[in-house]
């Protein structure tokens, strides 16, 4: 159902998902993924309601730039993620990426919760820093914003809009008690700053032990 090249765009991303589960980072039928497709204004991304531990190929669909899903995928009971709109609403905001990823971590759960009074989380001075793109020293600090959770994408979008200004400085954000998003210009960057601001919760939650 996939052209060439999206079919190793979705196999590229498959493995993306499958890492991520097995790092513990997609409990239940959590999270949510997609790819820019070769069509521009279209996207793989992951069907709701699938345990990740067990997603295949056939899990991966299409949609507009609108959210809609696209023949031949759009059989009966096929749904996208209800988190679609911030997937679509990023790639327009930010022309540049193509790929979107989302994570449920624990540490990512709750340190977002607990940190949603502040607005952010600030990291200074870590090697892996480097991680995220554009960065070439581990002397620097990075933000990462916490926005409130909500079942309206909308209002989600609403309160990371004074955010989304500079793509280069802003990598992801985490909504409160929820997860993780980050992007990248390709599956390999953004699952590379997935990696990142995870090695980082890390650090920042034993940080605080001490």
């Amino acid at each position: 159902m996939f052209n060439e090249l999206d079919h190793r765009l979705a196999s590229e991303l498959l493995g993306a998902i499958g890492f991520f589960n097995q790092k513990g980072w997609s409990p239940a039928t959590s999270t949510n993924y997609s790819v820019r497709s070769s069509q521009k204004n279209q996207f793989i991304i992951s069907r709701s309601g699938v345990d990740k531990s067990r997603f295949e190929l056939s899990d991966l669909i299409m949609i507009d730039s609108h959210g809609a899903i696209l023949p031949p995928f759009n059989s009966p009971g096929i749904k996208s993620s209800a988190e679609t709109e911030i997937h679509t609403s990023l790639y327009e905001k930010y022309p540049e990426i193509n790929c979107v990823l989302h994570t449920h971590s624990v540490l990512g759960t709750v340190l977002s919760r607990n940190m949603v009074g502040t607005g952010e989380l600030i990291f200074e001075d870590f090697e892996i820093l480097k991680g995220l793109e554009g960065n070439s020293t581990h002397l620097m600090s990075v933000s990462i914003p916490v926005v409130p959770n909500s079942q309206s994408m909308p209002e989600i979008l609403k309160d990371m809009e004074p955010h989304l200004v500079d793509q280069l400085k802003i990598h992801g954000f985490l909504i409160a008690g929820h997860g993780l998003y980050t992007w990248g210009k390709d599956i390999a960057t953004a699952k590379r700053h997935i990696e990142t601001f995870e090695f980082l919760f890390e650090c920042f939650h034993s940080m605080r032990r001490y």
